[in-house]
Order: C-alpha cells, then structure tokens, then sequence
C-alpha cells in the first residue's frame, strides 16, 4: 500500500527524509520539498526505509536527470536536484553530522567550496567487468549496469570508453579496468585489472595502444604484479596560488598511485590547505599519507621543511621524483606504514597533515597527541570517521578552529572535508 510523504530534509548517504505518524522515514532520490507517493520496503523499531512510486509535487530543487543511467547505476545519487545547491544540501548533512556524532554545540567557521563543474569533472573511473558486460554496479547490488558513457566522467574518458567497446577489445580474462586522464597531456591511460596474471599474455594490448593516439599506455595488473606497457604516466599541472607563491608545480602519477579524481577542485583544496596553515617559512610540516606529494610540495613552498609518509611504494617513488623535478630540497619522503613510522618518532613539528584512508587515523592519534604539534590540518573524504577523529583529538587539547566542505563529488552525496585544529 503507498503512502504520501513530504520531504523534510536530506540526510547522509543521500536520503531524503520524511515522517509518518511520528516516524522517521527514508526516501532515495528525493529532496528537500518533495511531496511524493511512496512504498515501504524495510521497517525498524526508529526508522523506515522507503521506494519512492510518484512525485506528486517536485520540489523547487528539483531537476531532470540528464543520464539515462540514473536510479539504476550506483555511481550517482543527487542528479534530480539542482547543481547549484548541492553544496549547501552538503553543508546541511556536515552540520547535522558535527552536532549529533561530534556533540559540538557551538560549531566552528564552517565554510563552503561549491563546485562550477558539476559534470565531466572527473579523472579517472574503474568499470566492473562480468559475463563480458562492461559498467558500473547497481546501487546495493553486484549486478552491473552497461554504460556508453559517464557524464560525471571528463570527455576524454568517455572517448577512451567509447573506443575500447567499439573495437571489441577481449574482456573475458578481465574483472575491473580503470581509465586515467590528464587534461594537461590530453591523454590517458588502461588500467586492466586480470583475474590471473597470466591471462595478460593474450591481450592485444600493444595493437590496441598504437591504433590509438590518445592512450600513452596501457598497465595490466595482476595478484602483486604488473606490467606496463608505452608510458602509462601521468602528469598534472598544480597551480599553487597564495599571498606568497603564484608557482605551477608538475606532478607525476603512476598507475599504482593515488590523486583525486576531481582536478578542478583540487586546486581549491591546496588553497584552503595553504590559507589554513599560515605558514611563515620557520616550521616544520609532517604530511601523514602523503601519496604523490599533492600537499606536501606546495607546503614545502612556504615551510622550512616537509616530511611526508606514505606506504605505497610507487607513490613514494613520485613523490620523491617530484620534490626533484619541482627543486623542492627541502621535501623528503619516508616510505612506510603511518602506524609503524610514526612510534617513537621525535622532535618538533609545528603543523601536521593528514589525509588517511577511509578507516580514519585513530590508530596514530596517541602517537600525534606525543608530538605536540601546534596545528593540525586534517582532510577527509568520509565524515563520519573524521569527526571521530576530531572529538578524540578535542580531548587531547584540541581546540577545531576552522572546517572546510569542498564539493569534491558532484551528483553524488560524498564530500571532501578539511578541518583546522589548534591547541
């Protein structure tokens, strides 16, 4: 039997929100405004979690989906809702999130980066691969819905997309592929992803990489192995813009390596970052999961000195080839876990920066809460572990000054955060 709901408000992961008799209910693909008909499909003690079956009335917010994938494909959430305030909708959720998980009552400075690109803006992709579909997962499901195209994803990806199915390039030995693009190159590289290492071998992956000028390379990657084919690298130009420094930094990217997928605002993030810091050319910075070195070179522009840790060994190597090419001297890179580096280290640092994986960084809270440093810089793209982190960090002394929402994902419900702390 449907049910009518208004929609009250839009909560994380992207629900919309609504109440019956008293009772809290969930409604995917809708927001703020909507009157809409709807359906239950699981009911809790609290809560219930609907589908919707008829928007009786849109609310003002929303828009046509502009991809005929939406509501099936997995990858977006928030394409029936205005671009344009997407971002606000973000900073409602982070709020509600600080208040009810963090308890913080008085909150910090809480500003906004909305994004002007709400499509084509990202990077790279990864497409499952199953009984020779080629796609992404459904929502809550292994079940893969076919794509031509992605309209979040950068042209150039599509284009790369697009050629790799119309010339029927052999998918059978293959369980994910990832397309990396440089809008700086104007290229883009193949990540395939094997099920066995050995089933690389009957690929036509050189035949395909030299009919197709806009592919660099191509890298297959097996359990703990992979074999590069061309130069399947990367480079990006990172325009490091503050009251000191108007300089472009060149960053390499190797198929192993991370860096975000959304380049455009990246580049704000890196300001947000510097604007936080407040350097003054006498600190020392120590940048935890420091990847490539995307945050830790344009700080060793203002620093005395950088020390960045990062596991990923391939990252490391572009990290430390970057500090190079860059003439960053006073930026080295330790390889290792962050968690084994960071016992019994020693000595002053007056600013720490970390962007730790999805988990958070409670593991290596103590051992920050021994180095004492002055300020704490800390990105995150999963919120709730952050703020976590930061309530933890709060009664080691902590005062969070400052927070930042980056709309790094448009159309979808994720969101970048950085928070300044302070003693």
């Amino acid at each position: 039997m449907s049910r009518r709901v208004r929609i009250e408000s839009v909560a994380f992961k992207g629900y919309g929100v609504g109440k019956l008799k008293g009772k809290v209910i969930f409604v995917p693909y809708t927001v703020t405004g909507d009157e809409v008909s709807i359906n239950l499909i699981e009911e809790k003690k609290n809560f219930a979690m609907a589908r919707i079956k008829e928007v009786l009335r849109p609310s003002p917010w929303r828009v046509c989906p502009p991809c005929p994938y939406f509501g099936g494909c997995g990858g977006c959430q928030w394409q029936h809702i205005e671009p344009r305030i997407q971002g606000d909708l973000k900073k409602e959720i982070l709020k509600n999130l600080l208040q009810r998980l963090g308890g913080m009552k008085d909150l910090p400075l809480l500003s906004l980066i909305p994004s002007d690109t709400p499509y084509g803006y990202r990077a790279r992709i990864q497409l499952k691969l199953k009984e020779g579909k080629i796609g992404f997962f459904e929502e809550k499901s292994h079940r893969i819905i076919e794509i031509e195209e992605c309209l979040i994803a950068h042209p150039l990806i599509n284009l790369i997309l697009q050629r790799f199915q119309r010339e029927r390039f052999p998918v059978s030995n293959l369980r994910e592929i990832e397309i990396n693009i440089s809008p700086d190159e104007d290229k883009g590289i193949l990540i395939l992803h094997l099920y066995k290492s050995k089933a690389g071998k009957d690929l036509p992956v050189q035949e395909f990489l030299q009919s197709f000028p806009i592919l660099k390379g191509i890298a297959l990657a097996g359990k703990g192995k992979w074999i590069y084919f061309g130069d399947p690298v990367l480079y990006f130009n990172t325009k490091v813009v503050s009251s000191k420094f108007h300089r472009t930094l060149r960053l390499r990217v190797s198929p192993e390596s991370f860096y975000q997928v959304n380049l455009r605002q990246n580049l704000k993030l890196i300001e947000i970052l510097l604007e936080f810091a407040q350097l003054q050319g006498e600190e020392r910075v120590l940048d935890l999961y420091s990847g490539i070195g995307n945050f830790s070179l344009p700080l060793a522009l203002h620093a005395k000195s950088v020390i960045g840790i990062e596991e990923n060994r391939k990252a490391i190597e572009d990290a430390r080839f970057n500090a190079e090419e860059n003439q960053t001297g006073n930026c080295r890179f330790l390889l290792g876990r962050v968690e084994d580096r960071m016992k019994g280290m020693e000595g002053r640092v007056d600013l720490l920066v970390l962007d730790p994986p999805r988990r958070g960084a409670r593991a290596i809270l103590d051992e920050i809460e021994g180095l004492r440093p002055k300020r704490i810089i800390y990105i995150s793209c999963e919120p709730t572990t952050f703020i976590r982190d930061i309530k933890i960090l709060t009664q080691k002394g902590y005062f969070l000054q400052k927070i930042c929402l980056v709309d790094m994902f448009p159309q979808t419900y994720h969101m970048e955060v950085i928070g300044l702390l302070q003693t």
